[in-house]
C-alpha cells in the first residue's frame, strides 16, 4: 500500500504531534529556565514542532493557505534560532545568516498584505500588522546579533525566549485554527495567540534584563 500523504491519518498523525509539541511548550514555558524539565520540555516541543511545521507543505500541495505557510516558516525559523542563540561554532553562524532571509521575508510579505488592507482590499488589518511587526522585529534583532555575538549570557537568553515564544505561539494558531472545529474567528485564532505571545515576549524582557543591581560595599 502507498503512503497517501493527504488521507485522515496523515492529518491525524500532523495534529497529535502538534497538540503534544503544544503541551510541551506550555511545560518549558511554565517551569523554572534552566531546569532539567524545562530542558528536556523544549526539546520535545522543537523536535516535534520541525517535522509538523514541514509537514504542513505537504498539505499545502492540496489545498494552499498563506497564513499556514507563514506559520511553518516562522517555526522553521524560530526553534534553530533559537538554539543557535547559545551556539558560536561556525556551523551555527552560517545558519543564522541564513535563516535571517525568513522572517525579512515574511516581514515583506505581511507588510504588503497590511498595505493592501488599508487600500480597500478586504484583509483584516489588525493581523498584518503584528506580524508585520513581529518580523520585523526578529529580523532587527537578528541583524544586532550577526554584527556582534559577543552578547552577554541574559541577551541570549531573551534571544531564545523570544523565538521560542513566537514558535509557541504560531502552534498555538494552527491548533486552534485547523486542529479543533470550533468556528472561531480569524481574530480569535491568530490575533490572541500572537497578543499573548507579546505579553510573554514583554514578560521575558522584563525578568530577565541585563541590568542588575550593584553590589553594595562591604
Amino acid at each position: 500500500m502507498i503512503w497517501e500523504p493527504h488521507d485522515p491519518a496523515s492529518y491525524l498523525i500532523h495534529v497529535v504531534l502538534g497538540t503534544t509539541a503544544l503541551v510541551a511548550g506550555f511545560i518549558a514555558l511554565g517551569t523554572k529556565k534552566g531546569s532539567a524539565i524545562h530542558i528536556k520540555a523544549g526539546k520535545v516541543f522543537g523536535y516535534l514542532m520541525i517535522p509538523v511545521a514541514l509537514s504542513v507543505f505537504v498539505f499545502m500541495t492540496q489545498r494552499l493557505l498563506p497564513l499556514a505557510i507563514i506559520g511553518a516558516l516562522a517555526v522553521l525559523y524560530s526553534i534553530p534560532s533559537a538554539i543557535n542563540a547559545f551556539r558560536d561554532k561556525r556551523s551555527a553562524i552560517w545558519w543564522d545568516r541564513v535563516l535571517f532571509v525568513l522572517p525579512l521575508l515574511m516581514c515583506v510579505f505581511t507588510g504588503l498584505q497590511f498595505i493592501r488592507s488599508i487600500t480597500g482590499a478586504p484583509v483584516p488589518t489588525t493581523g498584518p500588522a503584528l506580524l508585520t511587526f513581529t518580523f520585523g522585529f526578529l529580523a532587527f534583532q537578528d541583524i544586532g546579533f550577526l554584527r556582534n555575538r559577543a552578547r552577554e549570557h541574559l541577551y541570549r537568553v531573551r534571544r531564545h525566549l523570544t523565538r521560542m515564544i513566537v514558535a509557541f505561539s504560531f502552534a498555538a494558531m494552527s491548533i486552534l485554527r485547523d486542529g479543533i472545529d470550533l468556528n472561531l474567528t480569524f481574530e480569535q485564532t491568530v490575533i490572541y495567540p500572537m497578543l499573548a505571545g507579546w505579553l510573554g515576549i514583554a514578560f521575558c524582557f522584563w525578568k530577565y534584563s541585563s541590568k542588575r543591581p550593584v553590589a553594595a560595599q562591604a
